[in-house]
């Protein structure tokens, strides 16, 4: 079922077939064939299991088992249904030692042992070999079980030495023992540690140069100078790069102070390399994957997997497909033991033991699933006749109390087949070779999961399809789930993938070269950008039309296939801010009043080269002279256009010096035009080519700066009136007239489609706000549903960011005069809201009101759920104490509450029946007017700011404070001319008296003179507040006079 939902999503849509090529759509033809056969190969796995049944690896007990003795755990070893365990005693002071003290004997039944007779071990010879080696060998100590074809040899260490052993031989029948002798550690023979042979490499293959290697099989290159050891895949002396490097102890040494071995296996090449007075190191390079792997443990073993699936050694494996797994946990110094196979050929155990600690490390694989199970590393292990494993892992103490786990695995001597399906077509075939069918299955399914660098990816498919489908007979019977016609399909696609990856590679490589090209383009224009001084115009204008020709270039590169889109758009994003940037410091440049002198110094050039034209030659050089001015001119122009400049009046002053400049440059281009008709004999031929030429330059000018209707109508009507003119200047040239006519057509045609294009370029802005404002009113509508009470959804359009958004692009729609778009949104909201009340009254009546109404029977009740909360209120002309929610009113007999009355109405500070509340607002600011002046100035933003400041006096702007506005300037305008008439007649007559006749003349002299200086230092510095003290003393005197 998972499989046929992941074929439905690789089925492509219409859509897909038409974006993607020929390529695309065979991988994922590829893929749809691997999902099928995965999904048979399934079924043909659980068909098997049931024919054949299965043995998977499974715990079955935990086993404790008691010595007599203290001892430490060395091995066990199972011989049929018996179990001989091996561990050593302290003697201590004890005389002798006892065949007890060093082996026991026990018997598994139902995944327990239980402790069983030693005659096995009751051999008269061996009693007698095995004391003398305790009495001559006070050092001698058990080691392990050792199994070699029929023969178990018991081994004992007699020195400090772990070479140093004595070896007792027994002949293996069935489940008894014969004893031979005690010494046959002779024919002790060590396992073959390496199942491939290493080769070394000669000076043959050692390829000179400024970065000399060595060549291993013309496939991968290898060397250690500069340094560092590199492998390389590139035969290329002239670049020291590669795709593993690491360093060595000695940088300087030469290629022939390193040695370098190799071996062979297929997509794999074993790499085994030492650098000048190093140790080996080893790696493993994958050719198909182009990658190496540094594995250090090869220095102990390494092992062939079956059917040449690849390599294992004693902390991992690696596949030839370049899959690979290293379990770091597990060190060096483990050696080779052996392997066993299961019965059906589909389960492998590698045996590999460490000497010095006497442990194993085991290691299962699996033929199909092509992967190791988690290693078991032990002290000791005993594989029985049907399959059942014990291990044990010994504590660092002595100890009575021994715990082994039994585990059951497919390991067995014999093969198991229910008896029911001994006529069943799979039991014909046998199960090894439907196990050898489906690990061949599994590694075509792994190879259509790589990607395009896996090397030469589809030949490999193609054939391992074939090998498959050649090599078992079977593989198209339905009993088989007719896996054949599913490979012989994954074998076509694959074929009609080679040449279509080809094709596929020769445009990446084409598209990547464009990308270069243009990435190393853009990199020096980006260059030069940064680091230019820019002190010319003519830098500017050549580097911004170089950016823009770069933009361009990088937009096409979207149009190629398998681009890089995100290299592409930062490219392009890059380019866009330095354009930007130049743009911005070119309007900054032109702001300079020399900005524009190289062009002026080049127009005089242009001018005093008319006095050097004396052939029609030099007249069109000079011209073309001016052209490129012009168009350097044209580009300020679309610059100054296309920037939003803050200051209207520098756009307007640019753009007239520079129409400055091109009414000169045009006149000097007419001059010169009539200076080659004169030469040419055609004056008016070329003085009406040049007058159309400066029309189509105005064309486009007027073009690029429409960019509304009414403004393609205005310039469409100024060269209309260019043509007349046109038309008046050369009456009398009959031959024109077609030209200006067709001219007339042209430019017509030319604002009708700028006019179409902005009012299409509207439409679509239109189009896409209505879009959005969908979208949003949709989410609005989602989140309506959420809202318990009409307040909420008031509130929801009150204040929402959402409502507002929409509310915005009904604005943005009616500034576009789209008014049937922002209506028809209007009027949706406006629905929805209505819409949104009506659903909640709709829900109110079918929950009985919520929470405020109770419903019994036919009868309703109200549940009163507002909070009690105290308050004040007026009935009746008398304020009374109140709770919310009930009829409790208190009058409130207070006096002086009473004498409040004629406020008890008054909602705000600001306003009373006699004082509006825009006169109170203008007494405020006059108030901080006299305070602040002469500071203030701006009479509009100091009622702004006082208004500001009374948020809570209920003020509306744009009435109350332009009322105020009015008053204040009426007021302070009175007060600038009633000079002391601003005070009363009572203070004006006591001043006088004061001054003419109360203070004595010192007084009154001396405080004219400071009352003068104070003004004289007053208009000077006007806001100095530094007279305190004078204010004090006058206040002073004046107490002092009135006192006396």
């Amino acid at each position: 079922m998972e499989n046929t939902q992941k074929i439905e999503q690789l089925t492509p849509t219409k859509a897909d077939v038409l974006e993607a090529g020929t390529y695309e759509i065979i991988r994922n033809r590829l893929e749809q064939q691997a999902l099928v056969l995965e999904e048979r190969l399934d079924q043909l796995n659980k068909a098997r299991k049931e024919v054949f049944g299965t043995r998977e690896t499974q715990l079955l007990a935990n086993v404790r088992i008691n010595t007599a003795n203290f001892c430490v755990a060395r091995d066990m070893f199972a011989l049929g249904s018996y179990c001989l365990f091996g561990y050593n005693v302290h003697i201590g002071l004890r005389s002798g030692i006892r065949l007890q003290d060093v082996f026991s004997i026990y018997q598994l039944e139902d995944n327990n042992l239980r402790e069983a007779s030693p005659k096995l071990l009751e051999d008269e010879k061996f009693q007698t070999d095995f004391q003398n080696l305790y009495r001559y060998y006070k050092d001698a100590s058990f080691v392990r079980f050792l199994r070699q074809d029929a023969y178990l040899y018991m081994l004992f260490r007699v020195s400090a030495n772990a070479q140093d052993i004595k070896a007792f031989k027994w002949l293996i029948k069935e489940d008894q023992l014969q004893y031979i002798d005690a010494r046959s550690e002779h024919e002790i023979r060590p396992t073959a540690q390496f199942e491939f042979r290493w080769q070394r490499l000669d000076r043959e293959s050692h390829r000179k140069g400024l970065h000399p290697h060595v060549s291993v099989l013309e496939r991968v290159f290898v060397e250690t100078v500069g340094g560092d050891l590199t492998i390389k895949v590139e035969d290329n002396t002239d670049d020291g790069l590669g795709i593993y490097a690491e360093e060595v102890t000695h940088p300087d040494q030469t290629l022939d102070d390193a040695e370098y071995f190799y071996a062979d296996l297929g997509n794999l090449i074993l790499l085994r390399i030492r650098p000048y007075q190093e140790d080996f190191r080893y790696f493993v390079f994958n050719e198909k994957m182009q990658e190496v792997q540094r594995i250090d443990t090869l220095a102990d073993s390494g092992v062939l997997l079956p059917d040449g699936q690849g390599l294992i050694f004693s902390n991992g494996y690696y596949l030839q497909t370049g899959e690979y797994k290293i379990f770091e946990a597990l060190g060096r110094g483990w050696v080779f033991e052996r392997r066993i196979q299961s019965p059906n050929g589909e389960d492998f155990l590698y045996l590999f033991y460490h000497r010095d600690l006497g442990q194993y490390t085991l290691l299962a694989y699996n033929l199909i699933a092509q992967e190791v199970e988690t290693p078991v590393r032990c002290h000791g292990f005993a594989l029985f006749t049907e399959g059942t494993m014990g291990y044990f892992r010994a504590e660092e103490e002595p100890t009575k109390h021994h715990m082994i786990q039994f585990w059951r695995t497919p390991f067995s001597k014999d093969p198991i087949l229910p008896a029911q399906h001994q006529d069943n077509y799979l039991s014909k075939i046998g199960n090894k070779e439907i196990v050898q069918a489906m690990a061949e299955c599994r590694e075509i399914l792994k190879l259509t999961t790589k990607n395009d660098t896996y090397g030469e990816l589809y030949t490999d498919l193609a054939g391992r399809c074939t090998n498959v489908l050649d090599g078992f007979y079977w593989i198209n019977e339905a009993a088989t789930f007719q896996m054949g016609p599913v490979i012989r399909e994954l074998r076509d696609v694959a074929r009609a993938a080679i040449e279509e990856y080809e094709k596929k590679v020769s445009i990446e490589r084409n598209t990547r070269e464009a990308i270069g090209g243009v990435r190393t383009r853009a990199e020096n224009i980006f260059k030069r950008v940064r680091n230019e001084s820019f002190d010319t115009i003519d830098l500017f204008v050549n580097t911004l039309a170089e950016l823009r020709t770069l933009k361009g270039n990088i937009i096409a590169l979207k149009e190629l296939r398998y681009t890089d889109e995100t290299l592409i758009e930062q490219l392009l994003e890059e380019a866009g801010q330095h354009q930007e940037d130049l743009s911005e410091a070119c309007i900054r440049f032109l702001l300079e009043d020399k900005a524009l002198e190289p062009y002026e110094n080049r127009i005089l050039d242009h001018q005093a080269g008319k006095e050097k034209i004396h052939t029609a030659r030099d007249a069109q050089a000079l011209e073309e002279e001016l052209d490129a001015t012009s168009g350097e001119l044209q580009l300020l122009i679309e610059i100054v256009s296309n920037l939003q400049i803050a200051d209207a009046n520098e756009t307007t002053r640019i753009i007239d010096r520079i129409s400055t400049l091109f009414a000169t440059l045009n006149q000097i281009r007419a001059a010169i035009q009539k200076q080659r008709s004169q030469l040419a004999g055609k004056e008016a031929q070329a003085t009406f080519q040049a007058q159309l030429k400066l029309l189509d330059q105005s064309t486009v000018n007027y073009l690029d700066l429409a960019d509304t209707g009414k403004k393609c109508d205005d310039f469409l009507t100024r060269l209309l009136v260019q043509l007349e003119e046109l038309e008046s200047q050369f009456a009398e040239y009959g031959d024109f007239i077609p030209a200006l006519t067709e001219k007339r057509e042209e430019i017509y045609a030319a604002f009708d489609s700028r006019r179409r294009t902005l009012t299409e370029a509207r439409q679509r802005r239109t189009a896409h706000l209505q879009q959005a404002a969908e979208r949003i009113l949709k989410g609005i509508s989602s989140r309506l549903q959420r809202l318990e009470d009409e307040a909420s959804i008031h509130g929801f359009f009150a204040g929402d960011l959402m409502v507002e958004k929409v509310r915005s692009i009904i604005r943005q729609l009616q500034g576009l005069e789209d008014a049937n778009k922002a209506a028809s949104l209007q009027a949706r909201l406006k629905t929805i809201r209505e819409e949104a009340v009506r659903q909640l009254q709709d829900r109110r009546d079918l929950y009985v009101d919520g929470d405020h109404v109770i419903k019994l029977g036919k009868h309703h009740f109200d549940v009163n759920v507002q909070p009690l909360e105290l308050s004040i209120i007026e009935r009746g002309g008398a304020l009374y104490y109140h709770l919310t929610g009930t009829d409790f009113y208190e009058l409130i007999e207070e006096p002086e509450l009473k004498a409040l009355q004629d406020v008890w109405e008054q909602s705000l500070v600001s306003e009373t029946g006699e004082v509006y509340r825009s006169e109170f607002l203008a007494y405020r600011a006059f108030q901080q007017f006299l305070q602040s002046f002469p500071q203030v100035t701006d009479l509009p933003a100091l009622v702004k700011s006082t208004a500001e400041q009374g948020f809570d006096e209920g003020y509306t702007k744009g009435i109350h404070d332009e009322d105020a506005f009015l008053i204040l300037e009426a007021l302070v305008e009175l007060h600038s001319r009633i000079d002391l008439l601003c005070f009363s007649p009572q203070v004006r007559a006591f001043a006088f008296l004061l001054w003419h006749h109360l203070l004595p003349q010192p007084e009154r002299a001396l405080l004219q003179d400071q009352l003068t200086a104070a003004g004289q230092l007053l208009q000077v510095f006007p806001g100095s507040n530094d007279f305190a003290y004078l204010q004090s003393n006058i206040r002073e005197s004046v107490c002092e006079l009135l006192k006396a």
